[in-house]
């Protein structure tokens, strides 16, 4: 069933209910009510039919539901025949309703059931075959058929002005991913540009004789540099593609804290038997940034904390991982692209690290959240998804 359908009949079932209601009290007002009791109770019930539908709704679309309106319509007709006519105007709701959800030749089921409907109150008031009656069945057979083509044909134009919206959303993606692109690739030429500069001088000097241990050493940590940083953007390139295996969170944890750890207290406040299935090197590599940038950014202290484990739904759970420190925070002018390519503030970083953290926890299902940390400085907050079968529970409870 078309979603235009589905939405256009959840609004068709709350009109609905109003139009029921309104029309109870406005009767009552006039008195119709006491004079024709039937249509009290009728009116009654089918409130009480349109309320229930209301709240609760079937999957799709109910053909049924426009064939029951269009009965109790021609009730009401029935009721009030001769003294409020204008109440036939109701059958074009949900002859127009139905025509938006349905295709082709059957959108003249319903006009066609109002017709024989309508024209049987004729019948049954013994008036069917005069002039003036003839004549309104058939003016009002032309407006509901006409009603029926017309709501069809703004259904179709609407679809298809769906399908063009989602077509531009779908190229604006496209384009916003070769901008993207565009953009990693500008950064990446004048992130390499700089050290395969001093690469040339130092090789230019060399040859003119002037040899010196300094010239070395450059071109030992440009060339250091630049593999650090290729490597990085390949990392971050294709961290979706690495096979994954099960790995002890808390171990990975301690190690990272190890490697990072040397002239800052890193406090950790770890729950045993946390497990996630993915890549070892890459995710090592993204907690191992994360880690890394909070010691280098620390004054004395970084709190590194698997906070809680919260339900998300009845088919997994997720780890948070709050790795906190005591520096200056992030800036301002950063907190909204700290996770795009290139941006950094440190003059040997590669600007790759927390980019390549968030593609690669993100492309775990997780996310990734910088903040300010109770330390005083920043806090990145990572959340995990965990499969509901993990195969060690208990640290999950």
């Amino acid at each position: 069933m078309p979603l235009l359908s589905t939405v256009y009949f959840g609004y068709y079932k709350v009109g609905r209910f109003v139009f029921v209601v309104a029309l109870l009290v406005a009767f009552q007002m006039v008195g119709l009510l006491l004079a024709a009791p039937w249509l009290f109770y009728m009116l009654a019930v089918y409130s009480i039919v349109a309320l229930v539908r209301l709240f609760i709704p079937g999957r799709s679309v109910g053909y049924l539901d426009y064939i029951l309106d269009i009965i109790f319509i021609s009730a009401l007709v029935f009721v009030s025949f001769r003294i409020y006519s204008y109440l036939t105007l109701f059958y074009l709701f949900p002859i127009f309703f139905a025509s938006l959800a349905i295709r082709g030749p059957r959108i003249y089921i319903y006009p066609l059931v109002a017709v024989l409907l309508y024209s049987s109150i004729f019948q049954i008031r013994g008036d069917l075959f005069a002039i003036e009656s003839l004549f309104n069945i058939t003016l009002h057979a032309l407006s509901f058929f006409i009603m029926a083509l017309a709501a069809s044909h703004l259904s179709r134009r609407i679809e298809r002005q769906e399908e063009y919206i989602g077509r531009l959303e779908e190229e604006k993606i496209k384009m916003q991913g070769y901008e993207r692109l565009y953009r990693v690739s500008a950064d990446l030429a004048h992130e390499l540009r700089n050290p395969l500069a001093s690469i040339s001088a130092a090789v230019q000097f060399m040859k003119e004789g002037k040899s010196s241990s300094d010239f070395v050493d450059m071109l030992g940590d440009e060339t250091i540099r630049l593999t650090n940083l290729v490597n990085d953007f390949l990392m971050f390139s294709r961290p979706s593609d690495a096979p994954k295996e099960d790995i002890d969170l808390c171990e990975m944890i301690r190690t990272i804290s190890e490697r990072y750890g040397q002239g800052v207290t890193i406090k950790t406040d770890l729950k045993e038997g946390l497990h996630i299935n993915a890549n070892r090197v890459y995710l090592d590599a993204a907690l191992g940034n994360i880690v890394r940038n909070a010691t280098e950014a620390a004054k004395e202290s970084v709190l590194i904390t698997l906070r809680h484990v919260a339900r998300l739904d009845k088919a997994g759970k997720e780890i948070s991982i709050v790795v906190g420190d005591d520096g200056q925070g992030i800036e301002k002018s950063l907190r909204d692209r700290i996770f795009e390519p290139f941006v950094t503030t440190k003059k040997t970083g590669t600007g790759l690290g927390l980019a390549l953290a968030y593609r690669v926890i993100t492309t775990l299902g997780g996310n990734l959240v910088a903040g300010e940390s109770g330390l005083g400085g920043a806090e990145m907050v990572v959340t995990l998804p965990v499969a509901a079968d993990n195969k060690d529970e208990r640290g999950l409870k």
